[in-house]
């Protein structure tokens, strides 16, 4: 026998500060020393975790040969033939897809319940509520029969819902939390008779849900049985004990779970014995940390209790506490401990259930080439193969952008596994400097091949490549309900084809490397469960795949430093490391905010014998209860995050304030150390982080380019630029540096601007009569094709067509008045003129040109923007002024040399209001002489082309600013003369 005969349950536990894999093991081997080989294989040993599987198979492969015990997870259980007829679990996916269709269903019959698109959270919501009333022994009559005198009316919507999930508690229809209760049920029937002959220990579990507590309970009272709890809290009184009830508000202690075992047992917890040699714990530790957790109200305990404490520098000389200002300082303060503790030969465990910062760490390590060996691994949503497929799955909802073109397009797995990948990257790049310049916004076939065509003479190759990606993208969005396996076939195909390239079939490399088989084992279970999945829109085929891909998850084991660990908290229950560092220590990271539960509240939930919120704060203390007991610690959190400042974690606070108010004892002494040591790892990240070359700010650069380099040419509309940001001028003009448009184009005020004179360009060029009464239907007519034509998007389209409906009747009363003492010369007029003693070309394009009865010109420019003061025309904003000037000189061809009667900005803008030029207070003689003047001081080699010369407003924004350097100076700074010559 492994076990003497006790007469109540056998339960042990592993006390705080003891690694519980190793004691586990030690304590094991001992009681092996007395039985048989035989009889050691047939001991079965249930532990909580794979990792822990993995764990203790390793420590017995590294002792004396043995026949190993049989390790098992108590999720097995649910896979567990018990000798009655159990039909076998429905898969997660296959449970999602069904009850999905029926969500779909009651909302179909009841419109009011909630939207379409929310269809599959909500299934996933109720799968989860069913699994856990399976796993509790919850039957769906207890949800039906609550007491709800005191809810409102939205428990009759969350009823009708509930419902739906009754038809799936049949014995033949159980998830796996349903079928694994239903085992343990069987076999603790079985065990009343007839007991196992054999040991059955179940180790590391803390019994938190129904199923496993009632398995736990059966093997404790088995005559081989025994229990084996982590992270026993030792140095906590017996009347402690007693104040964690439920009803009391105990569950989110950290022993809480085992005070309720217990009691489900009907044993005290000093009946629970301690397991294996725990010579090794620092009871001043674990002491400071039980007294630090106890049940509120607590602070009558730290008074009487905190004295009768040990050595509190025994106990704090191990932990260091870094309080961050922000969340990267933080990771990177916990990527130099880290570092510091492989130069040392130590194993280093991070552990947080913050994934952002985890991610932030192993960016920070990624300077020393150290790869953690991180048990989470990387969610396969954010893998390569699991963003290439979002992405697709996008193209079947919206239309296909430029954006979202050249993102699949760069993507690593289109066109892969090819020697010519080079040459697909390059002709991707050509195609986007293309639709930057040009657009369209939304690329179709037609304006796809006129860029292949275009591009044909030098690049034949271009015809080819744009007929495959046409072939592969084009076309993809369906508004169209289809099954679920249609979907999935057009999707999985479409991505293989893009993979694939266009020359030869398969699929690239989308399915190889761990990634991309992940992504296959995915995508191939829901295919083999697609029969349940009914008919979907598309938007509903995004959403499945959306979740369906966050389920996954990618971890390469050979990949990660083996002294550098990152664990979740379910992994730190059961396994220790030289160092431990527990990171993300505030309110609502850690412990997390309870999940928000839409069906039933928290008293619901008492009432039906469910979980409470609760439960996931308790075994988030215990898991912190556990780490921090750990010989060397580190207690990590930012004091900012990204948006406002952090609350401290309830334990961080609780151990401060308990070690601040021992002054007998110099608990505040401590503190400070420990703060001190935590400082000393900020300073050190921001010293490793900060350039080890201080480089002097630039200056406000004024450079002066020789006379035969500068600009001989510009346009009317550029000279507003070289009065105010002449280095903008200098960095086109000279440079030749052009910015790129944004890939993403999208319905600005340029093109706002650009379509209103498209439209009166086309009113005045048809000869409309302004008078007429159809005038308005006509020009609203204009407005509409030319919004169809180059305004792709229809919510825009709607709201520009009524602006233009708002200011048409002011423009055709404005227009009758023109009308009636002129007529138009011509629209889009462009003149060119060179000035007489300099080499220099001013061009210009008049938006219209209308000729009086007396024969002077009327020059008119269309402002949907505000338009320019006078004084800002006279001294900035020259054009009107220019053009009036150009006129006079013969710039336009079309007109000759003709007096200038008036320049005017017609108002479109939201202030209706023409605004004319200065013409009397500067003629168009003096603005040509000035003009003169002003381009001859630019063709001085010594005159620089200062940045941001003479702004209208502080806060502009100019396209060369980064290339100056702007923010390294100021205006305030006087600017700095370079010879370019």
């Amino acid at each position: 026998m492994m076990f003497d005969p006790m007469k109540i349950p056998r339960v042990y536990g592993v006390p705080l500060g003891a690694d519980f894999s190793t004691t586990l093991y030690d304590g094991l081997r001992a009681a092996f020393e007395t039985m048989s080989p035989a009889d050691v294989a047939h001991v079965v040993i249930y532990v909580n975790t794979r990792r822990m599987q993995r764990r203790l198979t390793s420590l017995f492969h590294q002792g004396d040969a043995l026949l190993l015990p049989r390790i098992r997870l108590v999720t097995d259980l649910a896979q567990d033939a018990v000798g009655r007829a159990i039909a076998p679990s429905i898969a997660p996916l296959r449970r999602r897809l069904e009850v999905a269709q029926l969500v779909k269903g009651l909302i179909d019959a009841d419109p009011t319940l909630a939207s379409q698109d929310a269809a599959i959270d909500l299934a996933d919501s109720l799968v989860a509520l069913m699994s856990e009333m399976q796993g509790e022994g919850v039957a769906p009559e207890a949800i039906a029969g609550l007491d709800v005198t005191d809810q409102s009316g939205h428990w009759q919507r969350a009823l009708s819902f509930i419902q739906l999930v009754q038809q799936f508690f049949a014995d033949d229809r159980l998830d796996g939390e349903g079928r694994q209760r239903l085992v343990i049920e069987t076999l603790v029937d079985r065990w009343a008779d007839t007991p196992p002959d054999h040991p059955i220990i179940v180790a590391g579990s803390t019994g938190s849900r129904g199923a496993t507590s009632l398995f736990m309970q059966a093997v404790a009272k088995l005559p081989q049985g025994a229990v084996i709890l982590p992270g026993l809290d030792c140095d906590m009184p017996a009347h402690v004990w007693d104040m964690m009830e439920q009803k009391k508000g105990g569950e989110d202690h950290p022993q809480y779970r085992f005070k309720a075992f217990c009691d489900a047992l009907s044993i005290q917890p000093s009946d629970i014995q301690q397991w294996g040699n725990t010579t090794n714990i620092n009871a001043a530790r674990t002491g400071l940390i039980s007294l630090s957790l106890r049940p509120a109200p607590v602070t009558h305990q730290w008074i009487k209790d905190g004295s009768d404490l040990g050595d509190l520098g025994e106990a704090t000389n191990g932990i260091t506490l870094i309080e961050a200002p922000t969340p990267r300082a933080q990771a990177d303060a916990i990527a130099a401990r880290l570092r510091q503790a492989v130069e040392d030969g130590q194993t280093a465990a991070l552990i947080s259930p913050d994934r952002m910062l985890t991610r932030q760490v192993t960016a920070s390590l990624d300077r020393w080439d150290i790869t953690p060996d991180d048990s989470a691994g990387l969610p396969l949503q954010l893998t390569a193969p699991g963003r290439f497929l979002r992405h697709i799955a996008d193209l079947f909802c919206e239309p296909l952008d430029a954006e979202r073109l050249l993102v699949l397009l760069r993507h690593p797995l289109s066109h892969s596994d090819r020697p010519d990948r080079g040459a697909h990257a390059l002709r991707t790049n050509a195609l986007e400097l293309d639709l930057r310049r040009n657009g369209p916004p939304f690329p179709t076939a037609e304006s796809l091949t006129k860029w292949a065509a275009a591009t044909s003479d030098r690049h034949p190759e271009h015809t080819d490549w744009v007929a495959w990606v046409g072939s592969v993208l084009l076309g993809l969005c369906d508004t169209n309900d289809k099954p679920l396996i249609d979907h999935l076939t057009h999707h999985l195909g479409i991505a293989e084809r893009l993979s694939a390239g266009p020359y030869l079939g398969g699929s690239g490399e989308l399915w190889k490397k761990p990634a991309g088989r992940e992504a296959l084992r995915v995508m191939s279970e829901l295919r083999a469960h697609s029969d349940a999945g009914g008919v979907m829109s598309a938007r509903e085929y995004r959403r499945l795949i959306g979740s369906v891909l966050a389920g996954g998850e990618v971890r390469d084991r050979d990949d990660g430093h083996p002294q550098v660990l990152i664990w979740g908290t379910l992994e730190a229950r059961v396994q220790s490391a030289d160092l431990v560092i527990l990171a993300g220590l505030n309110e609502g990271t850690w412990p997390e905010a309870p999940t928000p539960d839409p069906w039933l509240n928290r008293p619901l939930r008492m009432q039906a014998g469910l979980l409470l919120p609760e439960r996931r704060i308790g075994l988030s203390a215990h898991d912190y209860q556990q780490a921090v007991c750990a010989r060397e610690v580190v207690l990590s959190r930012a004091v900012r995050s990204d948006e406002a400042e952090t609350v401290p974690s309830r334990w961080i606070n609780r151990l401060t304030n308990l070690l601040g108010g021992l002054e007998d004892k110099g608990g505040p002494a401590y503190l400070k150390a420990m703060r001190e040591r935590g400082q000393h790892w900020l300073t050190l990240a921001a010293n490793i982080a900060a350039p080890t070359v201080t480089v002097d700010p630039a200056p406000r650069p004024s450079p002066c380019p020789p006379a035969d380099a500068r600009p001989d040419k510009l346009s009317v509309t550029q000279i507003k630029t070289l009065i105010r940001d002449p280095y903008a001028i200098y960095a086109r003009k000279i440079l030749g540096l052009n910015a790129l448009d944004s890939l993403a184009h999208t319905p600005d005020a340029p093109l706002r601007g650009t379509i209103v004179h498209k439209v009166l360009e086309r009113f005045v060029k048809d000869k409309i009569d302004p008078a007429d009464s159809g005038a308005r239907a006509a020009l609203l007519s204009i407005a509409s094709d030319v919004l169809i034509e180059h305004c792709p998007w229809p919510a825009v389209r709607a709201l520009w067509f009524a602006r233009i409906a708002s200011f048409t009747p002011h423009f055709l009363i404005e227009e009758q008045k023109r009308r009636v003492f002129s007529a138009n010369v011509d629209t889009e007029m462009r003149g060119e003129l060179k000035l007489a003693y300099l080499p220099f070309t001013l061009t210009g394009t008049a938006d219209r040109i209308d000729m009086s009865d007396d024969g002077e010109a009327l020059i008119y420019d269309y402002k949907t923007s505000k338009a320019p003061t006078s004084p800002q025309q006279k001294y900035f904003d020259k054009q009107l002024l220019l053009e009036a000037a150009m006129v006079e000189r013969g710039a336009f061809k079309a007109l000759g040399r003709v007096r200038t009667k008036a320049a005017v900005y017609i108002g479109l803008g939201s202030d209706l209001k023409d605004q004319p030029a200065p013409l009397d207070d500067e003629t168009p003689d003096e603005t040509w002489t000035r003009f003169e003047g002003l381009i001859a001081k630019w063709m001085d080699p010594t005159k620089g082309y200062t940045s941001r010369s003479a702004n209208e407003i502080m806060s502009f924004e100019g396209n060369y600013d980064h290339l100056a350097r702007y923010g390294e100076w100021d205006e305030t700074h006087d600017a700095i003369a370079q010879d370019r010559t």
